[in-house]
């Protein structure tokens, strides 16, 4: 039996290679026209045959395309003008600006000429024909690849895996509309750069103006004949890529500073509104990410007790997610949680532990689950294992979290390379957890991750909304479920400071490590609890109108980060914890229940409290 997606899959494949195979032969007959009328592609008539072809088959067949799924045109990526053109001029200009810098160091330098008495038409031939290669050449390719081609893969592959497949069909197709494979790798560059900032901002639009801007250059430079001297390829690499990477930066900028200008989905792409069956928070028993850090340095039973009160009572959770290393103290938090009548999803860690060593933490806490199960049946999910790839070791190159999310960076573009190694190790934690615990399993996996589902029960994925999901998040929820099990947002949330709802799970970045005795913030961060307070409010909004079946808001409380009036030490603030804890300086301890809740605890009361039209809850 076809496992449940597969239809579709199959048939978003056939519209995506049928949409691309047209292209292609678009392309082709386009320039067999052009071949006929003895002329150019780049002239005015080869760009008149080109932008003929677009407005006349592939423009017409996207609609079409859109129109038979479900979808609109906004939905793939274009937008209205007021969220098109803050993109597209940001895009064009700094493109446009640091080329022509790099031309203007390479004149002074004396390692460039140019006819300066051709500037002027140079510029006014620009003005004439890039507008024409823009309705020619670059709007239909940021329609189909960037536009339809990425937002329809995104529901089946990881955002990494979408990119690097939509840049092999945009450089194969246009290649061979061309008839030759001279530019491939300059297609490539460009397809995985125009694929980032369709990924950024969630349209077409920041793309299609740095395209602009850089074919608008080439025009002029060729216009006025610039000749480049002695290392002529690093300045030629700098006039082109050089323009492009300060458009990704500044559009970067922009949307930090601008989110709303990120495509939201539309009111019908959304379902109706029902509860999310599994309400939750984590809660962490005791964590270490550096040497001599421990986020629970004393462990006092009486106050874990209040703290599931807490959870259940004021907070209106379900279920709780305890994570940590300490076993024991895993199945005593666990045990005051059931209790409370709390459900218990346990997530055993061991940072930095090779695969043997994680595989027997994982199957003792099996065992502990067992126990729990056994005394509380169908309360109890086992987690195997959160972000592995980064947490533990063997599977990206690198000592400590830090490096290997250093090599992620590079490892990214090789995501075969660490998913086979992930979903070896997956395999066996699930082996070792079966043996002893007979309920659920799950994985919190990130979302550079490509896990085989397969052995498990339930999806879980971590997903935090930032500069790289803000505009395909419900897409990616979408993606999940169509592998026909339970999706479970095993983390989401945000830190406490301006600017922390474009980072995500980046959030905490800014925390300065390297003295323990005296934490730090780095970036002069401005504390706002209403951004933390108001990620809450807008993804509980996604998840309760999208077939998510539960979600933990990260986390109750993180106790090492301690509050302060000094910006330059309130660590809080770059925490995740909805619950502050107090200055170091008043002698009080988050370890004795002394915390104060913040307006993230009162958004997340308030949500998982109200009472939504929902289905019947599933458990």
């Amino acid at each position: 039996m076809s496992p449940p997606g597969t239809p579709r899959l199959r048939e978003d494949l056939i519209r995506i290679g049928s949409l691309v195979v047209v292209f292609a032969l678009t392309g082709v007959a386009a320039y067999a026209l052009i071949d006929l009328f003895s002329t150019t592609p780049d002239a005015p008539l080869g760009t008149a045959v080109r932008s003929t072809a677009f407005v006349l088959v592939i423009l017409p067949m996207v609609w079409a395309l859109c129109r038979t799924a479900g979808r609109t045109l906004s939905s793939i990526g274009l937008s209205t003008p007021g969220r098109a053109w803050p993109p597209l001029v940001t895009a064009a200009l700094s493109a446009w600006s640091v080329s022509a810098l790099v031309v203007g160091a390479a004149l002074i330098t004396g390692n460039a000429t140019l006819d300066t008495a051709a500037l002027l038409p140079a510029l006014l031939w620009a003005l004439l024909l890039a507008p024409l290669m823009t309705l020619a050449q670059i709007l239909p390719e940021e329609l189909v690849f960037r536009g339809y081609v990425q937002h329809m893969l995104g529901f089946h592959l990881s955002q990494v895996a979408v990119i690097l497949v939509q840049t092999v069909l945009f450089a194969g197709a246009v290649s061979m509309s061309m008839g030759s494979a001279d530019a491939l790798l300059d297609l490539v560059l460009l397809g995985v750069l125009t694929g980032l900032l369709r990924m950024t901002t969630g349209g077409v639009w920041a793309g299609v103006g740095v395209r602009l801007a850089l074919t608008a250059t080439a025009i002029v430079l060729h216009g006025v004949d610039l000749s480049f001297g002695a290392g002529s390829g690093a300045w030629n690499l700098g006039v082109n890529m050089g323009g492009a990477f300060a458009a990704y930066l500044a559009i970067r900028f922009l949307f930090a500073a601008r989110p709303e200008l990120t495509r939201v989905p539309v009111e019908q792409d959304a379902l109706p509104r029902r509860r999310i069956p599994v309400r939750g928070v984590m809660y962490d028993v005791g964590s270490g990410y550096v040497p001599g850090q421990n986020s629970r340095e004393r462990w006092n039973p009486e106050v874990v007790r209040e703290e599931m009160r807490v959870i259940h009572e004021d907070l209106h959770c379900t279920t709780v997610s305890l994570f940590g290393q300490d076993l024991d103290r895993l199945e005593q938090a666990a045990r005051f949680a059931l209790a409370q009548g709390l459900d218990v999803w346990l997530q055993p860690r061991s940072l930095d532990a090779r695969h043997d060593e994680l595989v027997e933490h994982v199957g003792r806490a099996a065992e502990l689950a067992g126990r729990l199960i056994e005394e509380y049946p169908d309360r109890v999910v086992l987690n195997v294992g959160c972000e592995l790839t980064i947490l533990n070791r063997d599977i990206i190159p690198g000592r400590d979290m830090r490096r290997r999310t250093m090599a992620l960076y590079v490892f990214g573009m090789l995501p075969s390379y660490y998913n086979h190694r992930l979903n070896r190790v997956l395999r066996r934690l699930v082996a070792a957890a079966r043996e002893e615990f007979p309920g659920p399993l799950t994985y919190g996996s990130g979302t550079w991750e490509t896990v085989d589902w397969t052995p498990f029960d339930i999806i879980g994925v971590d997903y935090y909304l930032d500069e790289l999901t803000r505009g395909s998040y419900r897409q990616g929820l979408r993606a999940l479920n169509r592998l026909g099990k339970p999706v479970v947002v095993t983390e989401f949330g945000c830190c406490s400071y301006r600017g922390a709802e474009t980072l995500g799970g980046s959030g905490a970045d800014i925390l300065d490590w390297r003295d323990l005795d005296d934490r730090r913030v780095r970036g002069n961060p401005v504390r706002d609890e209403g951004v933390q307070a108001d990620m809450i409010e807008r993804l509980i909004d996604v998840y309760e109108t999208e077939d998510v079946h539960g979600a933990f808001l990260c986390m109750f409380v993180e106790g090492d980060c301690r509050y302060s009036p000094d910006p330059t030490r309130d660590c809080d603030m770059a925490s995740f914890g909805i619950v502050r804890p107090p200055a170091l300086e008043s002698g009080l301890s988050p370890d004795d229940g002394h915390w104060e809740p913040k307006e993230g605890f009162h958004a997340l009361a308030r949500r998982y409290g109200a009472d939504v039209p929902s289905t019947a809850d599933r458990g």
